[in-house]
């Protein structure tokens, strides 16, 4: 059994020669990038089907809106049955569900058709982020996993960072249904290279003991298997819990208007025209990619000084985040004060700073898991703070769609989003203290469910 640190945090053991688990990392990373093109495909295609289709905003905000839906009501059985069964098989088959539910974007015509595949790709991509952070808590210890999470949710960013060009190009080029077809695809090829490549770390024959033994240095393996009764009812019975879930509602609030109005409120505030959005949609994403990278190894320097630990730097950078969000969600619409060649690189300076923020917040919102429960539960508490983050992703699209058909401007959204994003910090604060499900409760529930099966018998 690897050497147990929890008695002595500040004292590590040394990094090991073995590199396995950033391949994994990387393999996660490119998993986060298929996955967030499949959600940005709508973004990028919007202008397109609303020429062609003459569908509103608030039309595009309720696809955004069904989306999150359903994937929120997907988390509470992708993260029991990630916990109960392990995270290889249902992720997998995820991937292959949701590149079905893009691909078949492109087929319809009708609202009704896309409101159902945007359903679809929300239920299918449920167990994606739980069974994601479920592999960063088997993979690496507490130390690299807010580094290793902003990894993977930096790659998230990566696709509106980066790819932003060419889906244009493809839109412009081929029209905005092959643009659907062609993620679907690619969702496939990575379902297949998942399959074939990855492994649990005690399965991993690539794995030395070394590095073994290091992952596992902080983890308490005595009840981290598979197979456990989870406690999943009584995880809402925790105010921590609750300060999680909602704490993380404010900052998807903010997060799904950005994935899914950006281009809108370039071209409507603006003029650009949807041929020229390219890199000027991109950079917002690249400031998220710097905030959730810079993040992770700010927190990581933290922990390292003298009387702090990983969770309390995990909670400050949070709470700090939200409330930097907040004043640079506010501050975006002053670009009205000036022309609009001016006014641009102002909002999209604020855009990016505000992202990077928020980008900060999920990469130690998923971290924090690994803090405040049971390693056998971390799939549960984090699929739960993730329903709750989607559920403000469902509602800020569709507020942010009927605002804007209203008044033909996004400011009063900015500063909705502002108000919930500070928001979010208080409840963070205040609320997230104590452990979820501790690992010696976790112990004693599964010895009275073991003992009352042994009677039963």
């Amino acid at each position: 059994m690897p050497i147990n640190n929890k008695t002595n945090p500040k004292l590590p053991l040394p990094k090991p020669k073995g590199r396995v688990r950033w391949v994994v990392l990387s393999l996660l990373m490119l998993l986060a990038l298929i996955n967030n093109i499949d959600r940005l495909a709508l973004s990028v295609a919007a202008p397109a089907m609303q020429a062609e289709l003459g569908i509103t905003a608030t039309e595009i905000g309720l696809l955004g809106s069904a989306f999150a839906l359903f994937y929120a009501l997907g988390q509470f059985p992708s993260g029991y049955l990630i916990d109960k069964f392990g995270p290889r098989l249902l992720l997998g088959w995820a991937v292959v569900a949701w590149s079905a539910a893009t691909a078949a974007m492109g087929l319809f015509n009708s609202l009704a058709g896309f409101a159902l595949a945007r359903a679809g790709l929300g239920l299918a991509e449920a167990p994606s982020m739980p069974a994601t952070n479920k592999i960063v808590a088997q993979w690496f210890p507490k130390r690299e996993q807010s580094l290793a999470n902003a990894g993977w949710d930096s790659a998230l960013k990566a696709g509106p960072a980066f790819f932003t060009v060419l889906l244009v190009w493809i839109v412009t080029a081929f029209g905005w249904r092959l643009l659907f077809v062609i993620a679907g695809i690619a969702g496939l090829l990575f379902a297949i290279l998942f399959f074939l490549s990855y492994r649990n770390p005690e399965s991993a024959k690539s794995l030395t003991k070394e590095e073994l033994d290091y992952i596992q240095q902080d983890t308490d393996t005595s009840v981290a298997a598979t197979g456990v009764k989870i406690p999943w009812g009584r995880v809402f019975t925790r105010t921590s819990m609750w300060g999680m879930m909602l704490g993380y509602f404010c900052n998807l609030f903010a997060y799904q208007i950005f994935l899914i109005f950006i281009p809108l409120f370039i071209i409507n505030q603006f003029g650009i025209p949807f041929a020229s959005l390219g890199w000027i949609v991109s950079i917002p994403w690249i400031g998220a990619i710097i905030g959730d990278l810079a993040s992770g190894w700010i927190s990581g320097r933290i922990s390292d000084r003298p009387g702090w630990t990983t969770k309390r730097a995990k909670k400050v950078m949070i709470v700090t985040s939200l409330a930097l969000q907040a004043i640079m969600l506010a501050l975006i619409p002053i670009n009205v004060l000036f022309s609009p060649a001016e006014g641009l690189p102002i909002a999209i300076t604020f855009m990016a700073v505000a992202l990077g923020f928020n980008g900060a917040v999920i990469a130690h919102a998923w971290s924090m898991t690994t803090e405040i429960t049971a390693p056998a539960t971390v799939a549960t508490v984090g699929s739960v703070q993730n329903f709750g983050g989607f559920m403000g992703a469902t509602v800020s699209p569709l507020i942010a769609g009927l605002i804007v058909d209203a008044t033909g401007s996004f400011n009063i959204v900015f500063f909705i989003a502002a108000f919930i994003a500070l928001l979010g910090a208080v409840l963070y604060h205040t609320m997230v203290r104590k452990p979820i499900i501790s690992v010696e409760e976790l112990a004693a529930i599964n010895t009275v469910h073991n003992e009352r099966q042994t009677a039963d018998v």
